[in-house]
């Protein structure tokens, strides 16, 4: 099978969000995979995974029959450590990382089979409580478990930290000519500066995740659940819980205090610094939103975040 047609999705985003590099990066995509194929000796599996935002992510096979993925990223400060951690990980509650290409990020990984998203997996009683703290459980000890001291390797991008965020909030929310001061976010800024500083000081560093929620786990017959698509900071065991617990306060089912100390026990992480991360990524996005529906749920998860 030869290369196949880029989905749709990395398409839109990589253009709308890189511009003419985005626009190199599709062009060049074909000779990169053809490329990488003669040199971990792959064939093309099947067509490429559809969902994504900005990875062209195909199943291959290797020359001794197994299956894999490959991963071709375009390259951002975001996801450019992505191998570093899979690395680090070593198939401990993630896809195994087989091959690492420094020239462009790419990576051949372990197909996780069948490979269902947790998010959208029916357990017994699958639209109850009970099932959708199951959900939250495994999430939450799976990124418990990843969580861990980072060791520098040769060859590997480093971690960037997850106080370089703080300091970028801090210059957006603290210019008073930016755009997040004429957003609908602007009476929660001084409060994102607070938080901010709150969290300036962390009291242990590790490889933590930005990208925490139910579609980075995915079913496998290694391990029941395996993480795809880490992306890793530098950062405290909090740090996991900030967007994870922000998505589930958006998106439900469960909210409020007792999703706060569930997330924070299955963590291991202190609950004051989990909900500050939260709310943090959830002000952020408030800054961010567009439309009257997408508004009024963006200020209800922060109002339900701010109580605690």
């Amino acid at each position: 099978m030869r290369f196949g047609v880029v989905p749709s999705s990395v398409r839109r985003d990589v253009l709308a969000w890189h511009g003419s590099a985005g626009q190199a990066w599709l062009d060049g995509l074909p000779k990169t995979v053809w490329r990488l194929k003669r040199l971990w000796s792959l064939r093309i599996d099947g067509p490429p995974y559809g969902g994504g935002s900005h990875s062209y992510v195909v199943p291959v096979r290797r020359d001794n029959g197994e299956q894999a993925v490959l991963k071709v990223i375009y390259r951002d400060g975001e996801n450019a450590a992505e191998p570093t951690a899979l690395h680090q990980y070593a198939g401990d509650g993630a896809v195994r990382l087989h091959e690492y290409d420094p020239e462009t990020g790419a990576m051949l990984m372990e197909r996780a089979v069948p490979g269902n998203r947790l998010k959208s997996t029916r357990f017994f009683g699958h639209r109850t409580p009970e099932a959708g703290w199951r959900r939250i459980g495994i999430a939450c000890g799976l990124y418990r478990r990843l969580w861990r001291p980072v060791a520098a390797v040769e060859g590997f991008p480093e971690l960037p930290a997850a106080t370089e965020m703080l300091d970028q909030w801090r210059s957006e929310y603290s210019d008073p000519q930016g755009t997040a001061r004429r957003g609908p976010g602007a009476g929660r800024l001084d409060l994102a500066l607070d938080l901010c500083d709150r969290l300036s000081d962390p009291p242990e560093l590790g490889i933590g995740n930005r990208d925490t929620h139910l579609g980075n786990i995915v079913s496998a017959e290694r391990e029941p659940w395996l993480v795809i698509d880490p992306k890793p900071y530098l950062a405290e065991r909090a740090f996991d819980g900030g967007y994870f617990l922000f998505m589930s306060q958006l998106l439900g089912p469960h909210s409020g205090t007792e999703l706060l100390h569930s997330v924070a026990e299955g963590l291991g992480a202190d609950v004051e610094r989990v909900r500050a991360w939260a709310l943090l990524r959830a002000i952020d996005h408030l800054t961010e939103v567009e439309g009257e529906r997408d508004l009024a749920a963006a200020e209800a998860t922060v109002a339900a975040l701010e109580l605690g």
